[in-house]
């Protein structure tokens, strides 16, 4: 899959980027949270143990393709303690968006729908090999982006909503009326627990968990030093080491077209 769209856009320099641990996890644990809401607190919780020993298998081989990309080709890796793959990339592309630049992002993750608002930037979904568009939000990325925060993300990321049940017609009219909207804040709701919330305090934390500008000042100086690292790294190329990897997992249709993949692997 990397190497079809490397194909197709042939961009100057290839970039990956990988989760680590989530400061947003460890936020959502915190007395500071507000929803009491674990961050992914929902996902694989259900898993057998055939099924957990499988998912630990398969990210003990994504740990390995990392290390191989990172060490032996010259794709600039991105990963960092505490920091998601979301943060890195939305970070990278802060910096480097310009009239003079072209993004190619590739991710069925609908939270970069949010970096459309930068210039010159496509985000392709492989699940389609086509553009995705924000069609459905006015081509608008920051209203988009003010509807998550009010909606929230429970389905995907366990980020409970700041307003349950708000129609689409009122959260355009919130985006655009900033009386609307002042009045939206101050709305309060009980959950089925008895707990109150205001409307504008989960909000602003839906914005600190999903808006991917708004993160804490320390996270986002550990984001922009990860970057300037691995962009100033020096990397080198050892086809031995990737055979080594493709041997191991029998790769055997990429080894045999391993022509076909050095241009991307050690593109400098």
């Amino acid at each position: 899959m990397l190497n079809k769209y490397y194909k197709t856009y042939k961009p100057k320099k290839v970039v990956m980027a990988f989760d680590s641990s989530s400061w947003r996890k460890v936020y959502t644990a915190s007395d500071k949270c507000i929803s009491k809401q674990p961050y992914k607190g929902h996902r694989r919780k259900d898993m057998t143990p055939g099924q957990r020993a499988k998912y630990e298998r398969f990210l003990n081989h994504i740990a390995e393709f990392e290390s191989m990309i990172d060490k032996y080709t010259t794709i600039i890796t991105l990963k960092e303690d505490m920091l998601e793959a979301d943060d890195l990339i939305a970070g990278f592309i802060q910096v480097y968006a310009s009239e003079d630049t072209h993004i190619t992002l590739v991710s069925t993750d609908t939270d970069f729908l949010q970096l459309l608002k930068h210039p010159n930037i496509q985000i392709v979904s492989p699940a389609t090999g086509k553009p995705t568009l924000l069609t459905e939000w006015d081509n608008d990325p920051e209203f988009y982006l003010f509807s998550k925060c009010v909606k929230g993300d429970k389905q995907t990321d366990n980020v409970w909503p700041a307003l349950p049940r708000v129609h689409k017609t009122r959260l355009r009219k919130a985006y655009t009326d900033e009386f609307e909207r002042i009045q939206m804040m101050k709305e309060k709701w009980t959950n089925p627990l008895g707990r109150e919330f205001v409307v504008e305090e989960l909000f602003k934390e839906n914005q600190l968990l999903i808006d991917l500008e708004k993160q804490p000042d320390d996270i986002r100086v550990k984001i922009y030093t990860a970057i300037e690292r691995e962009m100033d790294r020096d990397r080198k190329f050892s086809l031995f080491f990737i055979m080594k990897f493709l041997g191991k997992y029998k790769l055997t249709k990429i080894i045999d077209s391993i022509d076909q993949y050095m241009p991307m692997l050690s593109k400098k």
